[in-house]
């Protein structure tokens, strides 16, 4: 929590965005071919820190554990939310319907992604252990879909936890973006087709020659966590996942007494 708080008052577009010249990230479908040795697992768990999602505790803090039945065996689930909204209304909609008294003792809490990372990591040395699911917001799995389908990639519907890249198309390339102060810059991932998009049109305005040379692409969060967990290319490290609006404004509402982030500036000239 205390890093959410960190995080609030520094996490939005602040500065540029020029052409990195950086290649292909990870062993990911069309993000170029890397060779496999991994990332120091505190650096994936630190990239994972500052992205919230949300659970259902109850009182004593312990996760509300779903069961199902699956070819008569019985399975164990906990739900993982992207969105917040998407947290409630499943407490709101389904569960104070089917357990109403259950129901009204729990509450949405919120977590890190690197926290939902390390549960799933402990639950894989457990034989039958619960299974800890990682829910999407749907808006951004229709968009996913949607674009797959226009790149001619036939899809009924997107797989996973989708996010979305600005890039260049020709030689497989990313936009940057400073994260606070300091000259280092990072590649954005978003979890929201949007926020890429804003992006990418502050780019275009900035500069008009590269627009045709721009697309945003669709990734799936288990491929770049597998690409962090196996890549040798140093560009690895820039990546940073970017948390969706509604999540930026969860985490500034943690410290409203911090001064409002900066606003984006304009971009100068491409670069490499």
């Amino acid at each position: 929590m205390k890093s959410f708080i960190r995080l609030g008052a520094t996490l939005s577009i602040a500065g540029s965005v020029f052409f990195t010249g950086l290649s292909g990230i990870g062993n990911l479908p069309g993000m170029g071919n890397l060779e496999a040795i991994a990332l120091p697992p505190d650096q994936v768990v630190k990239k994972l820190q500052e992205v919230p999602v949300f659970t259902l505790t109850n009182p004593k803090g312990e996760f509300v554990v779903l069961s199902r039945s699956n070819a008569s065996k019985p399975i164990s689930q906990v739900g993982f939310f992207i969105s917040k909204q998407d947290a409630q209304k499943f407490l709101d909609n389904r569960l104070k319907k089917e357990n109403p008294q259950l129901a009204s003792t729990l509450q949405v809490r919120p977590l890190s992604l690197a926290d939902y990372y390390k549960i799933v990591q402990e639950s894989k040395k457990k034989p039958d252990s619960v299974i800890y699911t990682l829910v999407p917001t749907q808006q951004q799995v229709a968009s996913a879909t949607s674009m797959l389908n226009q790149s001619g990639k036939k899809a009924e519907q997107f797989n996973g936890i989708p996010l979305f890249v600005p890039k260049f198309k020709k030689d497989n390339s990313y936009l940057t973006i400073p994260v606070a102060k300091g000259s280092e810059r990072y590649i954005p991932f978003f979890f929201e087709k949007e926020q890429a998009v804003a992006l990418l049109d502050e780019f275009k305005k900035a500069v008009p020659k590269e627009a045709d040379n721009t697309e945003i692409q669709v990734v799936d969060l288990y491929g770049v966590l597998e690409a962090l967990n196996s890549s040798n290319d140093p560009s690895i490290n820039k990546i940073v996942l970017y948390p969706s609006r509604e999540s930026i404004n969860f985490i500034r509402s943690l410290a409203p007494n911090q001064s409002p982030a900066a606003k984006p500036a304009a971009a100068p000239g491409p670069k490499k």
